[in-house]
């Protein structure tokens, strides 16, 4: 819920300009049917089910490109992760730490999809924010996985997700430096010191920091983008 519902709200304060209430209104539409359905498409009892919501959730990006209000590149990377995740979950493997990090990306790509309908046009900048947006939740999942007593992660796994894709970022945009400190930090002191949690309360108090870490750091990109 945290990553749909950030992904949305970036893409559309990264987008202030170009909002109109048509294209907003189908790209909320289409965001509500993800917050509402997520789990219901992908633990479907049915076939049946399954592509009967899939199609629901697709509906208003169908209607968003007859309007013209889309992208292909970010349709085709939304399109690519749906497929991705769903044969994970035909396959029983949609809990397992590729299916969470393949999740987590699908979620995070809502971005580019809202973007895509409010705004059509894409720029650097875009894919850009994209590329950390997404690199910081995949490292930010692998960080979680590597801090279950009952997985077997290395907390490495987040720093060599977040920091090429940090580097990369800083390289083109400095002022990516600003939202790119405080993940790195967080994922240098796991890999230093590394806490197992196997309780359930550690468990959801650790969910509720990283939610608040998200949320702060959806905030930094959106400034980021529109000052500096």
């Amino acid at each position: 819920m945290g990553i749909l519902t950030f992904s949305y709200l970036l893409a559309a304060a990264t987008s202030l300009p170009y909002l109109s209430p048509l294209p907003l209104a189908l790209a909320t539409l289409a965001y509500l049917l993800h917050l509402f359905t997520f789990d219901p498409v992908f633990y479907a009892k049915t076939p049946r089910q399954f592509y009967v919501l899939t199609f629901l959730n697709f509906l208003p990006y169908v209607a968003a490109a007859a309007f013209g209000w889309w992208n292909p590149t970010a349709y085709a990377v939304g399109l690519l992760f749906f497929v991705s995740y769903a044969a994970l979950m035909h396959r029983r493997r949609g809990r397992s730490v590729e299916g969470v990090v393949t999740g987590t990306a699908l979620l995070s790509s809502t971005f580019l999809l809202v973007k895509a309908v409010v705004a059509h046009q894409l720029g650097p900048k875009d894919y850009l924010l994209y590329l950390l947006f997404v690199g910081y939740h995949v490292a930010t999942a692998y960080y979680v996985e590597s801090r279950l007593a009952f997985r077997n992660i290395k907390p490495h796994m987040a720093l060599y997700v977040w920091a090429p894709v940090a580097a990369a970022a800083a390289l083109l945009w400095p002022s990516t430096l600003l939202a790119s400190a405080e993940p790195l930090y967080k994922f240098l002191k796991n890999v230093k010191s590394n806490v197992k949690y196997s309780r359930y309360e550690d468990i959801a108090k650790m969910g509720w920091r990283e939610l608040a870490r998200s949320a702060f750091f959806t905030a930094l990109l959106a400034v980021v983008y529109n000052i500096l």
